[in-house]
């Protein structure tokens, strides 16, 4: 998802001079997997690898981790935890979580709202489905952090 760096080992050869870099990367790490650092996001592993509860946990990586924790894991600190104390599938029906989750302002008014609208394009209603899937699911599998 980004952000994305391209880093040049020898800057020179390119002709690259210093204005052209909007900043500079002082370092890059590598990290284990998600997964790895966080297994408390994990679906139950008797799911295979194709259920729709995986490929919601794909998605759910991609869209929702940067800003919400589940189960108190992740390194987010913007949005609410999506599984403690209540994961949204408990609260709201699929049709308002579907329509919360496409535009929040279109369910709740609130000018501080900092969640972005995941449009069809950004997000298919399949890829919706999936997502909602590993929410649903993870409903049963709460971890207290």
């Amino acid at each position: 998802a980004g952000p994305l760096y391209l880093v040049w080992t020898d800057p020179q050869v390119g002709n690259i001079s210093p204005e052209q870099w909007p900043f500079q990367v002082a370092s890059i790490k590598s990290m284990t997997s998600v997964a790895q650092r966080f297994p408390a996001l994990l679906p139950d592993p008797v799911l295979k690898t194709d259920d729709p509860v995986n490929k919601g946990f794909a998605l759910f990586q991609k869209n929702c981790l940067a800003c919400h924790r589940l189960n108190g894991a992740g390194d987010a600190q913007f949005g609410p935890d999506l599984n403690i104390p209540y994961n949204p599938t408990e609260y709201l029906g699929m049709d308002l979580l579907k329509l919360y989750i496409r535009n929040p302002q279109d369910l709740r008014q609130w000018p501080q709202a900092k969640m972005p609208a995941f449009s069809e394009a950004v997000l298919p209603d399949a890829d919706l489905q999936m997502l909602i899937a590993y929410l649903h699911h993870m409903a049963g599998r709460k971890i207290k952090p």
